[in-house]
């Protein structure tokens, strides 16, 4: 049996952060929420699940929903400022010929789907974003469901991809080239911590 390598999405496959933070906090402001207003008050929304802190700074189910559309509709305007990390091409292409490539992402699944295919890194068997479920802890487990393989792992760069990937009962890898610093990221303790796309392959082909 192959391996199944759950990535993120911004952060790992895709630079995004000052498109997604800078789209993110306006809408927020346009909810009435300022208290999301620096990177610092971003980044912090990701050390859990993104969803639940939005929940625990007292927004809504129609605040959250209202913010996701239109991050949803920024998102898919501005790909063309978008660009996928030096490395990861090549990296995903290779890995696709021996592994089973999978996308669970808090982002909306059309915006990857239309990036992934602009960008030419259609190498993936499926994508699970936020509206089709908002918990990643339940879409990690949703893919052990669809396929077999001898090792499940999620790669992800934020503190809350590794609790929440833990918590799926898979192993972890943290990428340092993220969101979250390498030293925020060693803090959640995951499986493996890497600096560049060809440790990756280095490490899964070992």
């Amino acid at each position: 049996m192959k391996n199944v390598l759950i990535f993120d999405y911004d952060g790992v496959l895709v630079d995004s952060l000052e498109l997604f933070m800078k789209h993110f906090i306006f809408a927020c402001k346009k909810e009435g929420f300022n208290n999301v207003s620096s990177k610092k008050d971003f980044l912090k929304l990701f050390e859990k699940n993104m969803y639940e802190s939005m929940f625990e700074l007292g927004m809504s189910k129609k605040n959250i929903l209202n913010i996701v559309y239109y991050m949803r509709d920024q998102l898919l305007k501005n790909q063309d400022k978008l660009d996928v990390f030096p490395g990861i091409k090549e990296t995903l292409e290779r890995l696709s010929k021996n592994n089973i490539l999978v996308i669970v992402t808090s982002n909306d699944t059309r915006v990857v789907e239309s990036f992934i295919k602009s960008h030419e890194i259609d190498f993936f068997d499926e994508i699970v974003g936020s509206d089709k479920e908002a918990s990643k802890i339940a879409k990690i487990k949703k893919i052990k469901t669809l396929f077999d393989g001898d090792n499940f792992f999620y790669i992800g760069d934020t503190t809350g991809d590794i609790l929440e990937g833990k918590r799926a009962g898979v192993k972890t890898i943290g990428v340092s080239w993220g969101w979250h610093s390498k030293n925020k990221l060693k803090k959640a303790d995951p499986d493996f911590l890497i600096d560049n796309p060809d440790e990756l392959i280095n490490l899964l082909e070992k």
